[in-house]
């Protein structure tokens, strides 16, 4: 296992890795002090950046998600979403829901898919590898979420072309396009509810199947609504979000041939090389959703009085030097806190046990069948089209080829 120390890259060396945040910046924030920022929805932000700030915020329940999410509330996104979404809950009502499908998304609850990851992965690999050069992204990656999810749910694969236009609508979030959003919206809801209703039909092993059987389980029991608005967020967190995150890790990997040879080499420490990736992955052009203070809190060299808007910046405070040395650096065996990428606290991402298996299962099966693989020199990085959005941000592509000599 290669842990020495020695030259990692930085993550400022990967063309268009950062992006502008989708924000104007009002008063600059530090990791000292807290700044103000102008939300997309016209609001005024406390901008908060500090590791352990952000994490108090996260943890906080009196810093609330679902006011946020009522007409004119302050907001990163060009429209509302349904409100009983997890991200809008605030406690009791949001550990209710969570606390329901906790155990299917735990990393026991998860561990069966691994193999089929794999299965899926290696025929994938096996299609794409007969030419010189085919594209990581739409050959492979793009295909194998979209089975994944769709086997996770129980929904049947060809419903992937209907989905996936609405879920990609969704995730860009265009405020230019705020008709077509909403339309693309409540699509996509009406969809997952009309499964869970038994108007189509779905695997009776898939997660929709099990959440309907077992609603009673709740206290009280969980309606349509409820259980729409869980396999919605599974459905976008699982297929777009897991797919984002995972094409920026193999553009970044393959950027930096240090990283990508440490994994190749030394396949037990994929994990750390992943991880420590997600860490400096960034969704979109926004890296939390904005709470509103129930009280005044105290950060760190301000009080935020109670009524205030607060931004938890998760994006800068993974990368806060107090808590990260040479943040930038992306070393798989630093020391540090866990990162803050899947949130923290009552609001954390309940599909990260699902994105961190698929992500390293996925870097490690392909490491291991084509330790030769190289992006093309045809397009270079710093020309690669980019996928833009509020909550969906990564390469359009990646055109790859491999050294054959190199292939298992």
């Amino acid at each position: 296992m290669n842990t020495t120390a020695f030259a990692w890259p930085s993550v400022a060396t990967i063309p268009n890795y950062n992006c502008t945040p989708g924000y104007e910046v009002l008063e600059p924030a530090s990791y000292q002090r807290a700044g103000k920022i102008k939300l997309l929805s016209g609001h005024e932000a406390w901008h908060v950046i500090n590791y352990h700030d952000v994490k108090k915020v996260l943890t906080s329940n009196t810093c609330l998600r679902g006011p946020s999410n009522e007409p004119n509330g302050p907001s990163i996104l060009p429209t509302l979403t349904p409100k009983d979404l997890l991200l809008n809950l605030d406690f009791p009502h949001h550990a209710r829901m969570k606390r329901f499908a906790a155990k299917d998304y735990s990393a026991s609850g998860l561990a069966w898919l691994a193999p089929h990851m794999v299965d899926a992965i290696e025929t994938l690999m096996q299609a794409a590898c007969r030419g010189d050069s085919f594209d990581l992204y739409q050959d492979v990656l793009d295909p194998l979420v979209a089975q994944i999810n769709c086997l996770l749910l129980g929904i049947p694969l060809v419903e992937k072309e209907y989905f996936r236009v609405l879920s990609v609508t969704v995730q860009k979030a265009n405020p230019q396009k705020v008709e077509d959003l909403i339309e693309k919206f409540t699509a996509l809801y009406q969809y997952l509810f009309e499964h869970v209703t038994g108007e189509r039909q779905h695997a009776d092993d898939g997660l929709i199947a099990r959440f309907v059987a077992m609603r009673e389980s709740a206290t009280p029991p969980l309606n349509d609504e409820e259980i729409t608005a869980i396999l919605l967020g599974s459905l976008l967190g699982g297929d777009q979000n897991t797919l984002t995150v995972m094409t920026k890790i193999f553009y970044a990997l393959l950027c930096t041939e240090t990283l990508w040879q440490q994994v190749v080499d030394f396949p037990e420490t994929t994990e750390q090389v992943s991880d420590e990736l997600i860490r400096l992955t960034n969704l979109g052009t926004a890296s939390a959703f904005p709470r509103i203070c129930s009280e005044a809190i105290e950060l760190s060299g301000v009080t935020i009085p109670a009524g205030a808007t607060i931004f938890p910046d998760v994006f800068l405070a993974n990368r806060d030097p107090s808590v990260y040395a040479s943040p930038l650096t992306i070393d798989p065996f630093r020391n540090g806190p866990r990162h803050l990428q899947f949130g923290y606290g009552m609001h954390h991402c309940m599909g990260q046990e699902l994105a961190k298996l698929e992500i390293y299962t996925a870097i490690k099966t392909i490491a291991r069948l084509a330790p030769g693989l190289r992006l093309s020199d045809h397009v270079l990085p710093e020309n690669f089209i980019w996928n833009e959005g509020i909550i969906l941000r990564r390469p359009a592509q990646l055109p790859v080829c491999i050294i054959r000599n190199k292939v298992k």
